[in-house]
């Protein structure tokens, strides 16, 4: 009896050690940021890849544009035709916010008060969002606002 008992000691020690190991190992699979949801916030979504499993919404073939929602927060992120992040924002009602993705991210603004300079067009209008992608010198930046229909 005694070695029946002290058997499964043994073998509930090795199941808890197993699983202290293999937790870390489990999460680092993701290898992005939680969300405290147990589900990642890049990566796995799509959120920050070349070619997201989204359906591309550019009006401009030299352009990708994605969406995402979670919780109630959409995103919508710009890559190049060869899937360079571009620039990212995330979207509650009519307040925008720049992420801090892509290559061009300190060249967007969300602000309505300001208007493109020089050469500039849209690359995507939905019924509540526009992307338009304007040039400053020779740099692409980026502005992500209300269409004119949610105004």
């Amino acid at each position: 009896m005694l070695k029946h008992s002290s058997h499964q000691s043994y073998l509930s020690a090795a199941v808890l050690l197993f699983a202290l190991i293999a937790s870390p190992l489990v999460n680092a699979q993701c290898g992005c940021p939680a969300d405290g949801h147990g589900t990642p916030i890049l990566g796995g979504s799509g959120l920050g890849e070349s070619f997201p499993v989204r359906p591309d919404m550019a009006a401009d073939p030299a352009w990708q544009v994605y969406e995402f929602e979670r919780d109630g927060i959409r995103y919508i992120q710009v890559n190049d035709k060869i899937g360079r992040v571009r620039a990212a924002v995330g979207r509650i009602g009519n307040t925008f916010w720049v992420l801090p993705i892509g290559s061009d991210a300190d060249r967007v603004t969300t602000s309505t008060e300001i208007t493109a300079g020089g050469q500039s067009r849209s690359i995507y209008r939905s019924n509540d969002v526009e992307v338009v992608l304007y040039r400053n010198g020779n740099q692409d930046g980026w502005m992500f606002r209300q269409s004119d229909s949610s105004r």
